[in-house]
């Protein structure tokens, strides 16, 4: 509050200075001659503040920490893993990509064959696949469910990726 108080004084007292040496009868005579304050500028008379050099006495009074580049208290990232993966997690999270990218292939092979049906393509092979039955539902909402199936997938392979890469594995160890 104080400090406040003497900074607001100091103000008011420098732009009343300022204000009473411009008034008209201390008014300087105009010249093409810069600026005082470009010659002054450049005079040897008066050089710039030199800047301030922080040593380590000075640190002892600063508030607050001091960020070090290469201080391991201060280290808010890891550019390593910390502990290796578990072989039971990779060897779970390998068996997952592995079924759902077997999924995934089967999705896109019957994509592949409903597309080639509404191009007028043929697609039997001459076998009969017995495990499906027959389906009342129109070809193109059947490519609708399976592209939709297929995002689903793609998802879910893109989560364990992730997890696996949060973990520290490695992504050769999961191919």
């Amino acid at each position: 509050m104080f400090g406040r108080l003497l900074s607001s004084l100091f103000l008011f007292a420098v732009v009343a200075s300022s204000a009473l040496a411009q008034s008209p009868d201390n008014a300087p005579a105009q010249s093409s001659a810069p600026p005082p304050d470009a010659a002054r500028a450049g005079s040897p008379t008066n050089p710039p503040a030199p800047k301030k050099v922080w040593t380590n006495e000075d640190m002892a009074n600063v508030k607050g920490g001091v960020s070090v580049v290469g201080d391991k208290r201060n280290q808010n990232y890891h550019l390593t893993p910390a502990q290796t993966a578990d072989p039971a997690t990779v060897n779970r999270i390998k068996k997952n990509l592995q079924k759902l990218q077997g999924q995934l292939d089967d999705v896109n092979a019957k994509l592949v064959s409903y597309k080639q049906f509404e191009d007028g393509e043929p697609v039997s092979t001459g076998a009969r696949d017995t495990s499906m039955g027959y389906s009342r539902t129109p070809v193109n909402q059947q490519m609708i469910q399976l592209q939709n199936k297929k995002k689903d997938l793609t998802s879910q392979i893109d989560d364990l990726w992730d997890e696996a890469r949060k973990k520290g594995i490695d992504p050769g160890q999961l191919r």
